[in-house]
């Protein structure tokens, strides 16, 4: 007799697809938006590769710092990534995807500790929220950027660390400090902010079970640590001579505090409210649930409590550490996104602590309570949905700009040099310093990491039409301009029956085979998609404003070109307009 399947219950297939909603939005946002070209920091990585390519690697090369940063265990990731993909960039963002997945399963460990099934709804509404926000596309830098793992690393050690302090109550409480200190320890050298987790978990460290004399010994231990992971790092530290001083904060004590709340507040993108003003409501919140705990102090509330309030402080004391430090680089710099994957820790501190208000604090509340609840929960959820597709706008332009730079360092070897250390426009998009991604490229050709080719064919005359230069116009007669004017042309350019269209069209002048200025293709060019019967070309429209002080004097001509990188060739657009450049 075969035992009769148990059916799936609707409302668990329901809750499935809702929590994987995010997680597929993300995974599509990385997988179409991310691009395989290595960017600003991580060029950074070349040369600490090509140490371990030859075998002069050593410790200090992995404990070296970065800007203010020690990078130690990111080091390790990004060279066994590295050395097993060819530094395929997509692999580390997918990475980074892996440790955000792995952060909200433990998050939702932690939530399920203090389960009630009274509360079903409620409990699944709060973590779906705190999904959400998990998986936000608001921090769109950090996800599309490979070099970002370590600050997913350390939110995870973080968390993780949480989690094991917290949750496993039948492991012994030594063994549980043990492996919490081995986690903010990693996290102490994958970014500077990772040493304040130490300071973070002090709430989840004293109430572990024990007397209060065993619980005094164990945060004296946990500071003793904590100044030991300080000491190391400040090991041959040297404060990034670009960046502003410390003390900005006591100069300028009103920029300061804006800078602090915009990027509190930031965390839920942006919206019709400032972020210093959402800022300082979160912060007002999360100040309500501390005096809250305060108050409760040796009730059950409060072990709950410990890891969510441990998270929020962790995002406060981050937060703290970067007004003192980039304070000074404006207001406008705290609004960047990359911060948002630490600020997230504060929203969904305060939203699990609403949460075991309800379940231990306002168990009598009325039923008012819950509906204002899923009212502001929904508000919440609206603010991401909409924050996030505002994420996708920026996540299409950063594609836009790295496929322009990926496809700019392949072809390398016929840009031209430029003139002066000012980089070349394509190149700018990956790093600012041309000269030194050419002076690297070569480490990356020995590393067989990335190809240069030499040699591309340069076609004048295609079968089919491939675009064309529409402004200025080809004439007999030159337009005269001064080495001093700015050349503006436009045009389309497309790969005919290719999924994968041009980013960038090429100039040359004369019978160069090298190029002097590049222009994006990104505008709308809703004609040529109707008259060659495809939606591939809406946008093949392009630009380039042309610097004239690089060609000589005389009359010459213009052509554009588009990089075929799977045929290995040039093609030559449509269209030779003739210029006439006077000293």
């Amino acid at each position: 007799m075969f035992n009769k399947p148990i059916p799936f219950q609707k409302s668990s297939v329901l809750l499935l697809v809702a929590y994987s909603l995010p997680v597929i939005l993300l995974f599509w946002f990385v997988t179409n938006f991310s691009v395989n070209v290595p960017f600003w920091d991580d060029w950074a990585l070349v040369d600490f590769f090509g140490k371990i390519y030859s075998g002069t690697a050593n410790f200090g090369d992995f404990f070296t710092q970065h800007n203010e940063h020690r990078i130690f265990f990111p080091r390790i990731i990004f060279a066994i990534l590295a050395f097993s993909s060819k530094w395929n960039i997509k692999l580390e963002t997918y990475f980074s995807f892996l440790l955000a997945l792995v952060n909200f399963i433990f998050l939702y460990k932690i939530a399920a500790s203090t389960y009630n099934k009274d509360k079903k709804i409620l409990f699944h509404l709060f973590n779906l929220t705190t999904c959400i926000v998990n998986f936000s596309l608001i921090q769109y830098e950090n996800w599309l950027w490979g070099f970002q793992i370590s600050w997913f690393l350390i939110n995870t050690f973080l968390i993780l660390a949480v989690f094991i302090l917290t949750v496993p109550k039948n492991v012994h409480p030594n063994s549980r400090l043990s492996l919490a200190s081995l986690c903010c320890f990693i996290a102490s050298f994958s970014s500077a902010h990772g040493l304040l987790s130490w300071l973070a978990l002090l709430p989840s460290v004293y109430l572990i079970e024990g007397t209060t004399k065993q619980k005094k010994i164990r945060i004296l231990g946990w500071i003793v640590l904590f100044a030991f992971c300080v000491a190391i790092y400040s090991i041959g530290y040297k404060k990034p001579s670009q960046h502003p001083s410390i003390f900005f904060i006591l100069h300028q004590p009103l920029i300061a505090s804006q800078y602090f709340f915009s990027l509190i507040g930031f965390s839920l993108g942006k919206n019709v409210w400032s972020p210093v003003v959402i800022g300082l409501i979160i912060l007002l919140i999360f100040s309500f649930f501390n005096i809250l705990c305060l108050k409760n102090y040796q009730s059950e509330f409060i072990n709950k409590a410990a890891p969510w309030l441990s998270l929020g402080w962790f995002a406060i004391l981050f937060a703290l550490m970067t007004t003192v430090g980039r304070a000074g680089f404006s207001v406008g710099q705290a609004i960047a996104p990359r911060y948002v994957s630490v600020s997230m820790l504060l929203v969904i501190s305060c939203l699990q602590l609403w949460r075991l208000c309800i379940l231990y604090k306002w168990q009598d509340a009325g039923k008012n309570t819950y509906i204002l609840s899923r009212f502001f929960l929904g508000f919440i959820i609206s603010i991401f949905i909409f924050s996030s597709t505002n994420s996708i706008v920026e996540g299409k332009n950063i594609f836009i700009q790295r496929k322009a730079g990926q496809n700019c360092l392949e072809i390398i070897n016929f840009l031209d040099k430029p003139i002066s250390n000012s980089p070349s426009k394509c190149l700018n998009f990956i790093y600012s310093d041309e000269l030194q991604i050419r002076k690297l490229s070569k480490t990356l050709e020995k590393l067989e990491f990335r190809d240069f080719p030499r040699n591309i064919t340069f076609i004048t005359k295609a079968e089919k039409v491939h675009g064309s230069i529409d402004v200025p116009p080809t004439t007999e007669q030159p337009l005269n301009l001064r080495k001093s004017d700015t050349l503006k042309l436009f045009g389309w350019a497309i790969l005919p029956e290719q999924q994968e269209q041009p980013p960038i069209i090429l100039l040359s002048y004369g019978k160069n085979q090298s190029f002097f200025a590049t222009g994006l293709v990104n505008s709308n060019r809703p004609d040529v998609a109707t008259a060659l019967n495809s939606s591939l070309y809406n946008t093949s429209g392009w630009e380039a404003n042309v610097s004239l002080s690089s060609i000589p004097t005389g009359e010459t001509v213009i052509k554009a070109w588009v990089y075929d990188r799977k045929r290995q060739e040039f093609i030559q657009l449509n269209g030779e307009p003739k210029i006439k450049v006077l000293e």
